[in-house]
């Protein structure tokens, strides 16, 4: 089964590449939809100035493209985009001059406001004004990363993409969609071995999806404290770990940031498969919650099963979750957390008496910017599986054909009402919900799409479609 849904995916992803490439600018609107066209607002800038991101453009090759881009309002901006490496080390960059234009007469003034370091306030520390100025510049960075998941040392500067802490107690298949596919953020992810530091038989991981004002952090620190005894050869490599992960920012009710729990999770695994390229560990997992403004008592859970991976290409994990106390939330920091509602988080509970199963395979092609998921829930109570789901999402973060970046989802769900088995149900469109957001450049043009399309029990279809379109002039 496993090997089938993974077949499935890989169909969805390249059955959509070359409908993009193809496409060359055309797109035929679904019969329901009325096709509005886009027209740039007078006032205001194709530059977007939240929080100081530029948008993300794709390159013609690895070695980067100098592209332009001007609005009718005289705004216009040039970009070099680089994306090379040195070693072990991977950069991607977005450097950009902006600044304006008048045809009659003709005039052209630059601005490098962005170049600028920032004033420094009366009173500023140093270290605090150091922080504003690697921030200010931090701009230009997409990613910076040094090595491998999975390495001695792996550092990766930029959006989170395709994260899973551990065995995924906490964390599992994590993507930042926070921010569009066009846009940057500064996170940061990090795996040591503890032997670069003299201590062997341990290591450390810590993860935030944004160094400068965060919304998720998480760590996990673990050991082998038998690894050093050859008498203990059979368990020598067992390991025991201990995660957290937190919202640090204060929860905003008013866009349902219902972020108030803090995990912990104490695990302990033993290797079933160690192969130079592949290692599979059976774990236990206990899994505690903290209460939030809502819930006067903590929650708990216990979780095991199986999870493995290669070096950063290929990662896997099932397992079967039992709560015993309190409302526990499964996938509380999932890569939606950030934009749910109370509804959102309402519906993440598991009651005591119900046992969720659970299974996630992820694909990372990480130099090319490709990252693929499929995730597959139940929930199983009083001798009955119900509340199936299957999700599976294609991310593309460089250049890849004629797509510049890709943010595609599919979901499908199993109502009762409906008696649909699991491999009957993903034959069928029925309750399923497909979303796309997606640059596509054909030169000249660059398309700017946004697809949801809801399919209801008899499959059929209600779609939403927002589209852009910019004119490149290099």
């Amino acid at each position: 089964m496993p090997r089938r849904l993974g077949l499935l995916l890989l169909m969805i992803l390249l059955a959509t590449l070359p409908l993009s490439a193809e496409s060359e600018g055309d797109f035929v609107m679904p019969p329901e939809q009325s096709q509005q066209p886009v027209e740039p607002d007078a006032q205001t800038s194709s530059y977007s100035t939240t929080e100081g991101s530029w948008p993300i453009a794709g390159t013609e090759s690895s070695t980067g493209l100098l592209e332009g881009i001007a609005t009718s309002d005289g705004f216009f901006a040039l970009s070099y985009m680089p994306d090379f490496s040195i070693g072990k080390f991977t950069f991607q960059f977005d450097v950009k001059i902006k600044g304006s234009y008048e045809t009659e007469p003709f005039g052209l003034a630059l601005d490098f406001s962005d170049w600028e370091a920032p004033a420094r306030d009366e009173g500023e520390s140093l270290g605090d004004y150091t922080i504003d100025v690697f921030k200010h510049y931090s701009r230009f960075i997409r990613t910076i990363q040094y090595g491998e998941r999975y390495d001695s040392l792996y550092v990766r500067f930029g959006k989170l993409l395709g994260i899973t802490l551990g065995d995924g107690a906490l964390v599992n298949g994590y993507f930042d969609r926070s921010v569009s596919v066009r846009s940057s953020r500064p996170g940061l992810e990090l795996m040591v071995d503890a032997m670069l530091l003299g201590i062997p038989n341990a290591g450390f991981e810590f993860i935030t999806n944004d160094v400068f004002k965060p919304t998720l952090t998480a760590w996990r620190i673990f050991s082998r404290p038998l690894g050093g005894y050859p008498e203990y050869e059979s368990v020598a490599a067992l390991q025991i770990g201990l995660s957290f992960a937190q919202s640090p920012a204060s929860p905003d009710e008013q866009e349902g940031q219902l972020l108030g729990r803090k995990l912990v999770a104490l695990d302990i695994s033993l290797p079933v498969i160690t192969w130079n390229w592949f290692n599979a560990d059976f774990f236990t997992d206990f899994i505690a919650q903290t209460p939030d403004r809502e819930e006067s008592q903590p929650a708990f859970a216990y979780r095991y099963g199986l999870w493995g991976h290669t070096k950063s290409f290929f990662i896997f994990n099932a397992s079967v979750t039992v709560p015993f106390f309190g409302r526990y939330y499964a996938e509380y920091f999932s890569s939606d957390f950030e934009n749910r509602s109370a509804e959102d988080l309402e519906e993440l509970v598991i009651e005591e008496g119900t046992t969720r199963l659970d299974a996630m395979f992820g694909l990372n092609f990480v130099r090319e910017g490709v990252y693929l998921r499929a995730k597959m829930v139940s929930n199983y109570s009083y001798g009955d599986y119900h509340d199936y789901r299957f999700l599976a999402n294609a991310r593309i973060d460089k250049r890849l054909f004629n797509i510049v970046s890709l943010d595609l989802s599919y979901e499908k769900l199993y109502p009762t009402t409906t008696g649909e088995r699991f491999l009957e149900g993903l034959q069928t469109l029925k309750n399923v919900i497909l979303s796309a957001s997606a640059v596509v450049k054909v030169k000249p043009y660059s398309f700017d799409l946004g697809l949801s399309i809801l399919f209801d029990e008899q499959a059929h279809a209600t779609y939403t479609l927002d589209t852009a379109v910019r004119i490149s002039i290099l």
